[in-house]
């Protein structure tokens, strides 16, 4: 209780009450108050002081940080601990889709499946958690908390931090008792590897406090009312079988049909899943969790989906994802475009993902979803516009075709495949992924470039019947003289006005 009295003085005084230290255990990071990419030597600290912390079994050295009571955030007032039995249902990923799914390596394929419990671990207290006898414990964790990305890496390692860098906590479970405590708190998981043999099992997870789950189906909006009006957690999640938003409960809360959000989002991941040829169900479903602050980039893909919402920095999209309206309204860009884009990158077989083309692909499925949810392409991104396109082209080919140039302008690149996809059509880039597919379970080929792009020029041709090598080469991608000669069975096929003149 001393640890809860802890926190509820943060609240009622304020962080403003706290002056900054150079103690990992007392410094208080917040948006309003982050920690400066300057104070190199003292992160280093505050990120080893907290991997210890969270790699510790010590249960009863376990306090609440006081960064914690901002983010992820301190639980209501009013709570009541609970002891829940959870069911968990996990279902190895089939031998089948090993070969395709290892493919796509932006998914984070291989990261353990997490099964939500819809229970929240309070900072500083620890969970009981009883695996029955008989369940193969070989990889299966709990994990406290969502936010896995750690700001001491990648472009966060270089930007000021406006929260603790590590606030995620692992640990392995054994048959019987497991005691499990974290100094930051949590949405509490069980986790386990996607090649992990078939198990189902209830599971007691006790003194926790209740967390808001809708689970499209089974979840009603009448029971969803009563979730959100007794909710004393900082955070929630809404799922269905294809996918699991994991949001704040500012957001939840303003959820009133939930019916409509989840089948909205299922729409959108069939979407992506259909032009990607992948067949449903997934092995398991996508995951999106908002975070005031990510390993980098405005959102990332990955398993979860890492997604910035920040009001300090004006990244609003947490106010998007789980509304209906602004989720299909065009944004030139913005929050339901990323959404697209990070969706399509966990489905990028990178195999036909050649030199440049990493931010291009992805947004094949981008432009898919504008296409057949949204209804056009008005709007839906001002790189992609009119002027932009022709602009961009005309500049291009002005300078002279090259590759090098090609490969660091994504939506240049884009402009290349649009043209593809508009002399042949949506159908011939499923056909073109189907054919990667064959190929799935071959011996993976080398991360060659050329040949990567040799394929593609082959493989699409194959598809359309039409060579479009000499198309590529104009664009300044470089086929091989091999590949050249292996298509000129087919008619070649060029652009009307291209490069343009007009």
């Amino acid at each position: 209780m001393k640890k809860l009295l802890l926190l509820a003085a943060i609240l009622a005084f304020g962080i403003r009450s706290f002056s900054q230290t150079s103690d990992p255990v007392s410094i208080i990071i917040s948006p309003q108050k982050p920690l400066s990419a300057k104070d190199v030597e003292f992160r280093k600290a505050i990120s080893k002081w907290s991997d210890k912390q969270l790699t510790s079994s010590d249960v009863k050295g376990v306090k609440p940080h006081p960064s914690s009571a901002i983010f992820p955030g301190a639980v209501k007032p009013g709570f009541k601990f609970v002891n829940k039995t959870v069911h968990i249902n996990h279902q190895k990923i089939k031998d089948t889709d090993i070969g395709i799914v290892s493919r796509m390596q932006y998914s984070s394929p291989w990261n353990n499946n997490l099964y939500s419990t819809g229970l929240y671990a309070i900072a500083g207290e620890f969970i009981e958690i009883d695996i029955p006898k008989g369940i193969n414990t070989k990889d299966l964790k709990v994990q406290i908390g969502a936010h896995s990305d750690r700001l001491d890496q990648w472009v966060a390692g270089k930007e000021d931090w406006r929260r603790m860098p590590i606030v995620t906590k692992t640990q392995a479970l054994k048959n019987g008792k497991n005691i499990v405590a974290s100094p930051f708190g949590g949405l509490v998981y069980i986790s386990i590897s996607p090649k992990a043999e078939n198990w189902e099992s209830n599971i007691l997870i006790k003194h926790a406090i209740s967390a808001p789950i809708f689970i499209l189906g089974k979840t009603t909006k009448a029971e969803w009312a009563v979730q959100l009006q007794s909710n004393n957690a900082p955070w929630g999640e809404l799922a269905s079988e294809n996918i699991i938003l994991t949001l704040p409960d500012s957001v939840l809360k303003k959820v009133s049909d939930p019916d409509e959000v989840m089948k909205l989002w299922d729409l959108i991941i069939g979407g992506e899943m259909e032009l990607a040829q992948i067949n449903k169900p997934y092995y398991r479903a996508q995951r999106i969790v908002i975070d005031e602050h990510i390993g980098g980039g405005f959102m990332h893909s990955g398993y979860p989906i890492m997604v910035h919402h920040s009001p300090t920095r004006r990244m609003l999209s947490a106010d998007v994802v789980a509304n209906p309206m602004l989720l299909m309204t065009p944004s030139k860009g913005g929050a339901n475009w990323g959404f697209f884009h990070e969706i399509g990158h966990n489905m990028q077989n990178l195999d036909w993902v050649f030199g440049g083309t990493t931010e291009v692909s992805c947004n094949f499925f981008s432009l898919y979803m504008f296409d057949r949810l949204l209804g056009g392409r008005d709007d839906a991104h001002g790189a992609i516009s009119n002027a932009n396109t022709q602009k961009s082209m005309k500049k291009y080919f002005l300078d002279g075709p090259d590759y090098e140039k090609w490969k660091n302008d994504p939506f240049l690149g884009l402009i290349m495949f649009r043209q593809l996809q508009e002399g042949f059509g949506w159908e011939s880039f499923k056909a073109f992924f189907r054919e990667y597919q064959k190929l799935a379970n071959e011996k993976r080929m080398k991360d060659d470039d050329q040949q990567k792009r040799d394929l593609w020029a082959k493989t699409y041709s194959i598809v359309v019947q039409r060579n479009v090598a000499p198309f590529f080469e104009k664009w300044g991608i470089p086929i091989s003289d091999t590949t050249k000669v292996a298509l000129k069975k087919f008619a070649t096929w060029m652009p009307y006005n291209f490069p343009p003149i007009n």
